[in-house]
């Protein structure tokens, strides 16, 4: 068996066993004065890195082999023990990583819950609403209502549940016409509308910026 075949298994076997372990070695070196600055092969090295090198990155000589002109050099690299660890600056990272990740979790859901508000209520503006109300709810079909879109989510609902009780005192205008979609509208959809205009009336506010 070559030697360099020797020497795959054994760091294969090393980096197995031991990540902070790694074995190089350099093979037909002639002069005892230059091996430390020479790249060596295999392990961590990969003939791209001296001993000189590795003790820069932390690693230590652990044990040296000569067999004639071939060189193998077992590294190894300190490993923080348990007792080293800080276990309360520990224990406070995972903490805030956790309280993130939770952050992040709520962000997503109330975005998401947003948007299906939003795509609802689109929906039922445009199929109840909009054809009276304008593209905006800034329309005053007949001449008489408010524009929908300057309501606050109070006037919204006051309205439409006075529509639902045929409340004349309160009529504003085409109540008859009102109260087949505002019987057929719950709270959940007039919310629902209302998130929708008000995302109108941002989108324009921010398109004069």
């Amino acid at each position: 068996m070559k030697l360099s075949i020797f020497f795959l298994l054994n760091i294969l076997t090393f980096t197995i066993l031991n990540a902070q372990t790694t074995m190089c070695f350099k093979e037909n070196h002639t002069s005892m004065s230059t091996i430390e600055t020479v790249n060596l092969d295999g392990g961590l090295c990969q003939g791209k890195k001296s001993v000189q090198d590795m003790h820069k990155n932390g690693w230590q000589t652990d044990d040296i082999k000569i067999n004639n002109s071939n060189y193998i050099y077992v590294f190894k690299k300190k490993t923080a023990l348990l007792a080293d660890i800080d276990m309360d600056a520990l224990e406070q990272k995972v903490v805030q990583k956790l309280q993130k990740a939770e952050e992040e979790k709520k962000k997503t859901t109330k975005e998401k819950l947003r948007i299906g508000k939003l795509n609802a209520g689109r929906k039922t503006y445009v199929n109840k609403c909009q054809t009276c109300h304008g593209d905006n709810g800034l329309e005053r079909p007949f001449n008489t209502s408010r524009p929908i879109a300057n309501l606050s989510i109070q006037e919204f609902k006051n309205s439409m549940r006075g529509y639902v009780n045929e409340n004349k005192d309160y009529d504003r205008g085409k109540a008859m016409i009102m109260k087949p979609y505002a019987d057929t509208s719950d709270s959940h959809d007039i919310k629902n509308v209302f998130v929708y205009l008000k995302s109108l009336k941002k989108t324009k506010k921010e398109d004069k910026k």
